[in-house]
This record gives C-alpha cells, sequence and structure tokens, in this order.
C-alpha cells in the first residue's frame, strides 16, 4: 500500500493480515519502487493522500517493475487516475477484503 496517511495504511494493513495476507508500505513512488524490486507484490494499493502527480509515478513504476493491479482508495468521488478499481476509503472492512480478494483472484473490483 503506498499511502501518506499512516491511519489509512495501518487500519487496511490490519484487516489483509488479519486474513493472511502479507502487506507491505511505503510513503511515496521512490519507497514504492524499492518494495516492488524485492518483493513482487500481487496488488498494489494507492491510498486517497497522494497527490495526482505522486499517483502518476506510483502507476509508472507499477508498469516498469512488476505489473500488476492497483486498487485506488477513495475518500469522497470517483479514481482521479482512469483504473478499473477502486473503493471508497470508508468500504467497510467485509467489502474491503472481499473486493481484494476479487481482484488476485482475476475478477475486476467494482
Amino acid at each position: 500500500m503506498v499511502s501518506h496517511d499512516p491511519r489509512l495504511a495501518d487500519v487496511r494493513r490490519k484487516v489483509l493480515e488479519k486474513a493472511g495476507f502479507e502487506v507491505l508500505t511505503a510513503r511515496d513512488s521512490t519507497d514504492f519502487r524499492a518494495e516492488c524490486e524485492v518483493h513482487k507484490p500481487r496488488l498494489v494499493m494507492i491510498g486517497y493522500s497522494l497527490l495526482p502527480s505522486e499517483k502518476r509515478r506510483v502507476w509508472a513504476a507499477v508498469k516498469e517493475h512488476c505489473e500488476v493491479p492497483v486498487l485506488e482508495l477513495h475518500r469522497e468521488s470517483g479514481p482521479e487516475l482512469m483504473s478499473p478499481d477502486f473503493s471508497h476509503e470508508s468500504l467497510a472492512p467485509d467489502d474491503f477484503l472481499a473486493m481484494v480478494m476479487k481482484i488476485l483472484s482475476g475478477g475486476r473490483g467494482n
């Protein structure tokens, strides 16, 4: 998960770890590149607290280093970037987990 908001990252990390997932966090695209090259994630989540320019840098890093689905988390509106997978930050933990599992199994989010 790439997020400037440590509370959001912590809540989502706890939900995923309780379900048995390993979760790595990064605060920006630079941190993410290092994590992506070493750990090869299956899914990348972008927090709503990132500026659109930073989101674009994360997307570029995904395409360059690991080519996996990207789930954008949003507070109020739809995604700032063209993405088939996005959810609102307020999504209930069970619904959030179901969305992540659907994406990882090859389905699409919304």
